[in-house]
């Protein structure tokens, strides 16, 4: 499963494990048969969402944000190498999310998510 292979209950003992709570949020708001695809998209960014919330809360310098705030904006995974090690993680899974989407999109759509890198910023 996803969420178990990135495995942030030992790399961010801090955050509370809250994946099956986001996946019904997601599933209240979209139920029908044909949003299965947008689900799991939702409820993946959702969850990763609720890891950077805590991570926030509990545990990020102010330092530490900008630095996490500028590799998100430069939406490149050469970032990565200037991020503290518990954000590393954290950091690849929503570069990755992005990833699976741009791979799965068909070509009739292929700019939605060049359009959600160019909105992370604001």
């Amino acid at each position: 499963m996803w969420w178990k292979d990135l495995d942030f209950s030992s790399k961010l003992p801090f955050f509370g494990d809250r994946v099956v709570e986001t996946y019904l949020w997601i599933a209240v708001a979209c139920f029908e048969p044909q949003y299965s695809y947008a689900r799991i998209i939702q409820a993946k960014l959702l969850a990763i969402t609720t890891v950077i919330d805590d991570m926030c809360d509990a545990y990020v310098t102010p330092a530490e944000l900008e630095l996490f705030l500028e590799a998100i904006e430069r939406c490149d995974n050469g970032s990565i190498d200037r991020l503290p090690k518990y954000m590393k993680s954290c950091y690849q899974a929503i570069f990755d999310v992005y990833k699976e989407i741009e791979e799965k999109e068909n070509t009739e759509r292929f700019f939605c998510v060049h359009y959600a890198k160019e909105a992370i910023p604001n």
